[in-house]
């Protein structure tokens, strides 16, 4: 059977214009529009949710975990800010140990972020939209990124797609803070590298459940392990109890449950989705069962999206590489990060892959990384930066992505004030506004 086709011209109507696009409201997203609206420009963001916040208030699993690296804090600007704002609401806890298993259950105060925090999930939305609408930013929430409109190396426009329609948004700066480098990959597939299976990390589904009742944490790791050896559990959950206890009294994520697949493919996504989520029925009867504690408990909140830690990075100007990473003389530092990486592996039947590595000292992401390679007017912040895809735990972590995202949003600034495109920005030019949104660039 052959089918015939034929192209077909459409014209759209160009819905307006920004002096910077952002796509993708996770934390990224989120530090890349505030403070590009902060400083003046004119920015929209664009988000396929209906609310600001990426695996934190998606995934069910609102922590930031990169602050502390060896007891100093290495993070600060607009994520410092956010935790302080969310601890004067009672909705943030420093953890009490590492690994993440017990919050303080009180107040920061004005204490140094050397530790995990977490939050309460549904005040992470408010507060994200408090300081985007605070910012002035445009936010297109419910609407999906559809094409990219391009010529000799330039984004001109977005196509959306919208309850109201399909329509073009045109800017002169454009950030992907999509994780999956989703707007540089429809812009160009060539401006974008995918992680390989060898070097990716597997995908989650974690889940809240509430009514637990207070239990001896060594005993439960216990039972789940004998379990999970014994062949009471699924094979794809973790071999190790992870969880933690919310700032609700009562309330336990369970983030066990995991799947190998390609968190940049749609169909992919679905299965592993729906694999999962099945599974977690399965988790949930055998912790009613046999795990203490958990009797009584119940499903109180599950993700809108599977969690996914690595897919695609932009082919940037300069890689954030192992050299880099390990170098003490930081190169145009936007982001301190630990020196740890190989956690998660795409492994069944391990958590650690072959080629972990843990280093002491603190290493730096530099500017370059999130300059795309391929269009004078694109960035990336987050995840999707460029990197070699061994490095992507080193600075996945929410905060730093934030701080990823804000300094995107002042490269933006610069470029509007000097009448240039973004990947002509000098870090020199840039540098004074790192220090005056209190960026931490040295450890």
């Amino acid at each position: 059977m052959s089918f015939q086709t034929k192209k077909v011209t459409c014209e759209w109507e160009i819905k307006d214009h920004y002096d910077l696009i952002v796509v993708g409201a996770g934390p990224a997203g989120i530090g890349a529009a505030v403070s590009a609206g902060r400083r003046g420009l004119r920015v929209a963001l664009v988000e396929t949710f209906g609310f600001p916040g990426g695996v934190g208030t998606q995934s069910c699993c609102p922590m930031y975990f990169g602050f502390g690296v060896e007891g100093k804090q290495v993070t600060a600007g607009l994520s410092d800010e956010f935790v302080r704002r969310m601890d004067s609401l009672g909705a943030a806890s420093l953890f009490l140990q590492n690994p993440i298993e017990m919050p303080e259950y009180r107040p920061i105060g004005d204490r140094e972020l050397t530790n995990i925090i977490i939050f309460d999930q549904e005040t992470m939305k408010v507060m994200y939209n408090k300081m985007l609408l605070e910012a002035g930013v445009d936010c297109y929430f419910y609407t999906q990124l559809s094409e990219v409109v391009t010529e000799n190396g330039h984004i001109h426009s977005v196509l959306l797609a919208g309850f109201e329609g399909t329509y073009l948004l045109e800017a002169d700066t454009f950030i992907d803070a999509t994780g999956n480098a989703q707007l540089a990959f429809l812009a160009d597939r060539d401006s974008v590298k995918k992680c390989s299976e060898e070097f990716g990390l597997h995908n989650s589904l974690f889940f809240i459940v509430d009514g637990v009742t207070p239990f001896d944490i060594e005993e439960a790791k216990r039972v789940y392990w004998e379990a999970k050896q014994a062949g009471k559990l699924p094979e794809m959950v973790w071999n190790h109890f992870g969880f933690c206890h919310m700032l609700k009294p009562g309330a336990v994520q369970l983030a066990v449950c995991f799947e190998i697949g390609d968190g940049a493919d749609s169909r992919e996504m679905t299965a592993m989705d729906q694999k999962m989520r099945d599974r977690m029925m399965i988790v949930l009867d055998f912790f009613k069962k046999e795990m203490p504690g958990f009797k009584n408990c119940y499903i109180s909140s599950t993700p809108v999206k599977v969690g996914v830690r690595t897919s695609r990075n932009i082919v940037s100007k300069y890689d954030f590489s192992k050299e880099l990473l390990m170098s003490d003389d930081y190169y145009h530092p936007v982001a301190l990060c630990r020196r740890r990486y190989g956690a998660h592996t795409n492994s069944k039947n391990s958590f650690i892959s072959s080629w972990k590595s843990t280093a002491t000292g603190i290493g730096a992401v530099p500017m370059e990384a999130l300059i795309s390679a391929r269009f004078d007017n694109l960035l990336a912040a987050g995840r999707c930066i460029g990197s070699d895809p061994m490095l992507i735990g080193t600075f996945r972590m929410m905060n730093t992505c934030m701080t990823m995202g804000e300094a995107a949003g002042l490269m933006a600034h610069v470029a509007k004030k000097k009448g240039k495109t973004v990947n002509l920005v000098d870090y020199e030019e840039l540098l004074p506004l790192l220090k005056e949104n209190k960026f931490i660039l040295k450890a």
